[in-house]
């Protein structure tokens, strides 16, 4: 019987030492923090070098062993309320809800997942570190608790920097136009929408800059300064702000769009949405708010195929626009192993096309645009008309039936 007392004894004293031991162990880093998924609306702040960044969704999972999942995904932007002013009346009423995915903030992600260590106690926890993608590494440093995320992303680099720097815009030669198709009649001699594109864009002063008149081509050059592509994936551009007697030069902020080497001569541009409309909110005031009487929105529209011009081009804001590279293509213009062609190939520009093409076969809607565009050339009205009109007949058969290559894109020589 004594025996069996001191063994009870023996286990009561070892479950006392085991619960003093309990209460003494520190808590596991972030067990009381339950898993969310951050927004700048729910708790979210996120900067890249410092600068808060638009559009992101953070994602965070604990794993109840000091360790935690971010991910890192772009937010879906609604634009329900863009496409409703843009049809007008009624019909806005009756726009569905459209959202639009998005890239992450990291270049050529368009989710990023971290694996991460988490210190301090149950509630509030902090970490830090470095990682890398497919196409960049990047460091980063943050904090979070059951209510709050603090993420802070900082010297991103991307791994192939082959076309980083910066590039000035070609004025003798601003764009890259190639378009190969069938001819049209014009005037007894054919003609190709490649030619007329350049003869519209180089003859007639339609756009005014700062009191002076320019056709397309000069007010491109004018306007663009400059492009940069930086060594973090960052895509920004010197513009003049053409709302400013004397066409001040102006830096566009980081943000607005990156991107990566996609391999074979192709560059992948993300865009960000939310920026955009973000810098121009700040503009507001700037504009003018003046409508065209010139079209009415929503009779275009009910002519494009939206539904396929959407399956096309709303992917690539998460995947990236294919942007691709190489020599300058212009006879006009002496080989310069620093200018490049940045421009949309075939495969992008065609499909795209082809979707709008119902609108130049409505022979009504085809008068307004001509006569639009001929008010527009003011001395030159008569024969942008002339030119036009049987382009824009053309139009719907070349682009559906016998166009071989299109590229449209920008000449730039890097500094």
């Amino acid at each position: 019987m004594k025996k069996i007392a001191y063994l009870f004894a023996v286990i009561g004293i070892a479950c006392m030492f085991t619960a003093c031991s309990n209460d003494d162990d520190p808590a596991m880093p972030g067990a009381s923090i339950p898993a969310k998924t951050y927004t700048a609306a729910d708790g979210l702040t996120l900067k890249l070098d410092g600068t808060e960044a638009a559009g992101q969704i953070v994602s965070f999972t604990p794993s109840n062993d000091g360790k935690a999942t971010l991910s890192i995904k772009g937010a879906p932007l609604d634009i329900s309320s863009i496409i409703g002013g843009m049809m007008g009346g009624s019909k806005a009423d009756q726009t569905p809800n459209l959202t639009l995915p998005t890239s992450s903030i990291i270049p050529g992600s368009a989710e990023v997942t971290i694996p991460v260590e988490l210190t301090g106690d149950a509630s509030s926890c902090s970490f830090a570190g470095s990682t890398e993608t497919t196409y960049c590494t990047f460091a980063y440093e943050g904090k979070v608790s059951e209510g709050a995320l603090d993420l802070s992303l900082s010297d991103i680099k991307l791994k192939n920097t082959s076309i980083a720097g910066t590039y000035n815009l070609m004025s003798d030669s601003p764009a890259r136009v190639v378009w190969d198709g069938s001819e049209f009649d014009l005037m007894g001699s054919d003609y190709n929408l490649r030619d007329l594109i350049l003869l519209m864009t180089t003859m007639y002063p339609m756009i005014e800059l700062d009191g002076n008149k320019y056709n397309v081509m000069a007010a491109l050059a004018a306007v663009l300064k400059s492009v940069t592509f930086g060594e973090d994936g960052s895509v920004t551009a010197v513009y003049a702000d053409t709302k400013t007697p004397g066409l001040p030069e102006v830096t566009a902020p980081k943000g607005l769009a990156r991107y990566v080497i996609d391999g074979n001569n192709t560059i992948r541009l993300f865009l960000s949405p939310e920026a955009i409309i973000a810098a121009q909110a700040s503009k507001a005031d700037d504009n003018t708010n003046e409508e065209s009487e010139a079209f009415d929105p929503s009779v275009i529209l009910g002519k494009i195929n939206i539904e396929g011009l959407i399956s096309k081009v709303v992917p690539m804001l998460s995947t990236g626009i294919p942007l691709h590279y190489g020599d300058v293509v212009n006879d006009a213009v002496e080989p310069d192993p620093n200018a490049v062609s940045f421009y949309l190939g075939k495969e992008t520009i065609l499909p795209i096309l082809q979707d709008v093409s119902p609108v130049f076969e409505d022979a009504e809607l085809r008068t307004q645009i001509i006569e639009f565009a001929a008010s527009q050339a003011g001395d030159m009205g008569p024969l942008a008309q002339m030119f036009l009109t049987p382009a824009l007949e053309a139009f719907p058969n070349i682009v559906n039936n016998t166009t071989t290559e299109v590229q449209f894109g920008l000449n730039l020589k890097k500094q």
